[in-house]
């Protein structure tokens, strides 16, 4: 009897991030349809490391010395010197990512893994370098979660960017893989045009966020005291407390609504371990203070299930100045919950339709974001419309598209 097909997916940690809950689902759907799954990880450590789905084989990775990662990366592709040496002197440093590349390469040899799956820059880079090592025909498939010129532009704003510092390997390497895949059109586009790959080279599917259990999980109750009564509207926020996400503008939108009624907002996530999204939350509560709006902010954190939240609230709001794709509008859609967002790139405007299924607002409008939440409380919303539109970004139907993806790579 023919054995089923490995895949291996490759993750740097297990943070609550977009990136890491997709590659997740994408692993619970192939254990599902009869692979074999390892997920490879770099740090097993976060949020996420108590919900891997039954099916999937956690495989924390042990690294070298940074020297020896080096030393392999180079081994794996001498051709590539340049690209490295780059690297290394403009960081002044020797990369920590390359400590991975000797345990994914063995682990590809030992396992005969027919595909390997990565989703973020850096594990992209030492996906293609381990394959390479460990001379195997296993296929790469490295995801484009994140809009590159974007966040190169935002970090080049605070002095220095590492995603132009890894812009050579990335070059490089991507080139290298046997498909890059985006997670929407507008990521396409702008890895192609910043990594100055061919039209060919890159395809998109859209992130698999609507599952199942997001329904059961919802009816549960918010440990939240302001989504018992529903006479206040509740708005609410969703993200990680660092500069991308741009709460800073949805507090600013607040104040200037609480001008025109009673309306209270609930900013969720954030982590506590983190020095840089502390500084950020502090910032936030500083700013709620100075605007005269703080008793009606509340910050309770990260929540493992959102769900309720999503469903109860008022309605859903994105403040980001940049996204790859934009997961939490598809679960306030899946929930039922009205949204508004920038009309930041890349994702927004393909999820909501151009504003078909909720508004849109231009970026750093604060005045904007207030107006359309003030207009969208007022709206009455067929929240089986949102539904709808929220399915069509299914877990099944990623599965689907990957599945027949990796059969043209495999066969």
């Amino acid at each position: 009897m023919e054995q089923p097909l490995r895949i291996a997916f490759l993750l740097d940690n297990l943070s609550g991030g977009g990136a890491e809950k997709v590659i997740l689902n994408l692993a619970a759907g192939f254990a599902r349809l009869g692979y074999q799954v390892d997920l490879l990880v770099c740090k097993a450590e976060g949020v996420l490391r108590n919900y891997i789905p039954a099916g999937v084989n956690l495989i924390p990775l042990q690294p070298v010395s940074s020297a020896r990662g080096t030393a392999a990366a180079m081994l794996a592709d001498p051709a590539g010197y340049r690209e490295i040496l780059g690297t290394i002197v403009s960081r002044k440093k020797l990369p920590k990512a390359f400590r991975y590349i000797p345990a994914i390469s063995r682990h590809l040899k030992q396992s005969s893994v027919a595909l390997l799956v990565s989703a973020l820059p850096k594990s992209n880079i030492n996906a293609v370098l381990a394959q390479r090592m460990s001379g195997t025909d296993t296929r790469v498939v490295l995801g484009a979660h994140i809009h590159l010129s974007a966040q190169d532009s935002e970090c080049m704003s605070r002095g220095k960017s590492r995603i132009r510092a890894l812009r050579p390997m990335m070059r490089r390497y991507y080139r290298q893989a046997n498909v890059v895949v985006a997670v929407s059109k507008g990521v396409a586009r702008d890895t192609r045009e910043y990594l100055d790959l061919p039209e060919d080279a890159v395809s998109t599917i859209y992130n698999p966020v609507a599952a199942k259990e997001i329904v059961g999980l919802s009816e549960e109750l918010p440990e939240h005291a302001w989504f018992e009564n529903r006479d206040v509207p509740v708005v609410l926020g969703i993200g990680r407390f660092v500069k991308q996400k741009n709460f800073p503008l949805l507090v600013r939108a607040f104040a200037e609504l609480r001008k025109k009624r009673r309306v209270r907002l609930v900013l969720l996530g954030g982590d506590d371990s983190s020095c840089e999204q502390t500084r950020h939350k502090a910032e936030l509560e500083e700013l709620a203070a100075e605007l005269g709006v703080a008793e009606d902010l509340d910050m309770p954190g990260y929540k493992e299930n959102p769900y309720p939240y999503f469903r109860r609230a008022s309605v859903f709001a994105l403040s980001s100045q940049f996204e790859g794709f934009g997961n939490v509008l598809v679960e306030a859609l899946f929930c039922g919950c009205p949204v508004v967002s920038t009309d930041c790139p890349s994702g927004p405007a393909e999820i909501l339709r151009d504003g078909e299924f909720g508004r849109l607002v231009s970026v750093d409008d604060a005045q904007g974001m207030a107006d359309a939440l003030n207009a969208m409380l007022d709206e009455k919303i067929d929240s089986r419309v949102l539904r709808a539109r929220g399915e069509e970004f299914s877990v099944d139907q990623a599965v689907d598209n990957y599945n027949e993806l990796f059969n043209r790579l495999v066969s």
